[in-house]
């Protein structure tokens, strides 16, 4: 009995050690996933000032982060900069929950990010309690069809 219970404890063991190891690291999400994308400004929060936004500063801003590390900021549908970036994970200290960083290159401040569902949360590194809050911007899809020509 002993020699089947370890049988199949080892079968078993060696079958989901194969399911991991079949999958391809490219397959799993990692926790940058969630920040490809672009993303568009709603607001602007800063501590004791008044709520910024699109409609009253009048203009319109998109963030777009790539597969590649690449970062491109819009101002009304201008680029106005871009940056490589790259994503760190600093874990928190005891009871305290770990925070994903963008580590921009040529910029002096970086940010801390979240995402849940459709919204993106940066928080500056530089001190300063702003809090930028930005929505997926889904890309329109058009299904053309090609023309077909009667024979």
């Amino acid at each position: 009995m002993k020699s089947f219970v370890r049988g199949l404890f080892v079968t078993s063991f060696l079958a989901v050690g194969s399911l991991i190891t079949s999958c391809s690291k490219d397959a799993l999400p990692t926790f940058e996933e969630g920040l490809v994308g672009r993303w568009e400004w709603q607001q602007t929060a800063a501590q004791s000032q008044r709520l910024l936004t699109p409609d009253n500063t009048g203009h319109r801003v998109v963030v777009e982060f790539d597969r590649r590390g690449r970062a491109r900021f819009y101002q009304d549908g201008t680029l106005i900069s871009a940056a490589a970036f790259s994503v760190r994970r600093e874990l928190g200290g005891f009871g305290k929950q770990s925070k994903h960083l963008i580590i921009y290159r040529g910029y002096q401040n970086n940010q801390y990010y979240s995402v849940a569902g459709n919204k993106l949360q940066l928080q500056d590194t530089n001190g300063k309690l702003l809090a930028h809050t930005y929505t997926r911007v889904v890309p329109e899809v058009s299904a053309q069809l090609p023309d077909h020509k009667p024979y």
